[in-house]
């Protein structure tokens, strides 16, 4: 096959199973010498921010000079971003080289009975292999869904755990508390493993403190007083992070507009600084190369700036549209905004909705579907927006057309923001659509 055919071939994989496969898992990494055991496995949970937190935490090591592997979901535009070395997508030739030997194995043992991987398994299990092949020192993998049944945490002793931040998403999965979603994160803790967690919700921390506790797993918590910015530039933020454990105060620079991302970066600081005690050639870093590594990391679809004035965020739920909406309004203030918004059926838009109507200075919304399976009716949403806000409401089934019609509206107001949001599946095809 070509690259074209395996990524077609995987993506018409189920992406759940009905059957626990853990033990399916286990034994096609033990055909392959159990990579995910060959280097440094740093685990993160959360809904959301856990690819920010990564792709920080990517970029500060391979600053001090440790050759990285990041495996993250999902991807903007092509299944290649989802592995990445040193800051690098795989390639199509190595991806399809271990797409064929995974293929091999997983037909002859269907033969055999046993189960074929879901599309999340796939992917986790040819990072793995590729990681392991290029002799990665540090790999950062992100959970796909939840953590204590996901794919990726069949690994006994990870070298750190990071749990972001918590609210309500998949809750049809992983439950419909804050309480129930938290401990579905916290099924990534191992005992006597370290733990950084966002401190944001105290419903959530109480109960990764129960399960660190239980676990004898040193917790650092991280509360939003704790993150101060100092100077939001509109292109780049200056903030303060105080660290209670350690009794040390850090002045790191991000470059983003979205304020969220000072409590990603901060989880990623502190992580860092934990792996520091346990790798006696990271601990000679100095902090200033740990802090330009910070302040070099680039994760697309998050508050990114695409042209003058347009941007794309991929917030898709609840809490990401909670921090998105905080966002414009301290780093947009006083600027007219235009929303271009498009959401899948599976989340909340209803609560979204009503959220980003509350945006200063909104001035219209055009609404838009995804290309994908799961969309939202556009006039069902248009119709949400119209209950909520008194506003221009316009809609279009074409998102290149959306894209255009978005643009010309904002442009008619001076110095406005377009913002593109509500799904990363709209991330993906905004971004795309304007690299074309």
């Amino acid at each position: 096959m070509n690259y074209a055919e395996a990524e077609e071939y995987i993506n018409q994989i189920p992406r759940f199973s009905k059957v626990k496969s853990e033990e399916n898992m286990d034994e096609i990494l033990a055909l392959f010498g159990h990579p995910e055991k060959k280097f440094a496995y740093i685990h993160v949970a959360g809904t959301n921010g856990k690819g920010s937190v990564c792709a920080f935490l990517d970029s500060m090591l391979r600053m001090a000079g440790k050759k990285t592997g990041l495996f993250t979901s999902p991807h903007l535009i092509t299944t290649t971003e989802r592995m990445k070395i040193n800051g690098q997508n795989i390639s199509e030739e190595a991806f399809n080289e271990i797409f064929e030997e995974l293929l091999h194995v997983v037909k002859v043992r269907e033969k055999a009975g046993h189960l074929h991987p879901t599309y999340f398994e796939w992917l986790y299990l040819m990072a793995m292999i590729w990681f392991d092949r290029q002799g990665i020192e540090y790999g950062i993998i992100e959970t796909g869904l939840g953590g204590r049944l996901d794919a990726t945490n069949h690994i006994a002793q990870p070298v750190l755990t990071i749990i972001t931040s918590i609210s309500y998403d998949h809750m049809e999965i992983l439950g419909s508390t804050l309480t129930e979603i938290a401990g579905e994160k916290a099924g990534i803790l191992k005992a006597g493993v370290p733990v950084i967690c966002d401190g944001s919700e105290p419903e959530a921390v109480a109960v990764i403190r129960q399960k660190a506790a239980l676990l004898h797993c040193p917790l650092k918590v991280i509360e939003p007083e704790q993150v101060k910015i100092l100077l939001n530039r509109g292109k780049n933020i200056d903030f303060l992070l105080q660290d209670r454990y350690d009794n040390k105060s850090y002045r790191i620079h991000v470059q983003t507009e979205a304020v969220y991302q000072t409590m990603n970066g901060s989880l990623a600081w502190m992580a860092v600084k934990e792996l520091q005690k346990q790798d006696a050639e990271l601990q000679q870093t100095e902090d200033g190369v740990l802090l330009e590594g910070m302040a070099n990391m680039h994760w697309p679809g998050r508050l990114e700036e695409l042209l003058p004035g347009v941007y794309v965020d991929g917030a898709h739920n609840v809490g990401g549209i909670r921090k998105l909406r905080e966002s414009i309004a301290v780093s947009f203030a006083g600027r007219p905004v235009w929303l271009l918004f498009a959401v899948a059926s599976d989340k909340d838009y209803g609560e979204m909705i009503r959220i980003l109507c509350t945006i200063p200075d909104l001035k219209g919304v055009t609404v838009t579907e995804i290309e994908n399976y799961r969309r939202t009716d556009l006039e069902t949403v248009a119709s949400i927006f119209k209950k909520n806000w008194h506003g221009y409401v316009g809609h279009s089934y074409n998102i290149n057309e959306a894209i255009i019609t978005s643009e010309q509206q904002a442009a008619k107001y001076p110095n406005a923001v377009l913002i593109c949001a509500g799904s990363l599946y709209l991330a993906g095809s905004v971004i795309e659509a304007l690299q074309r």
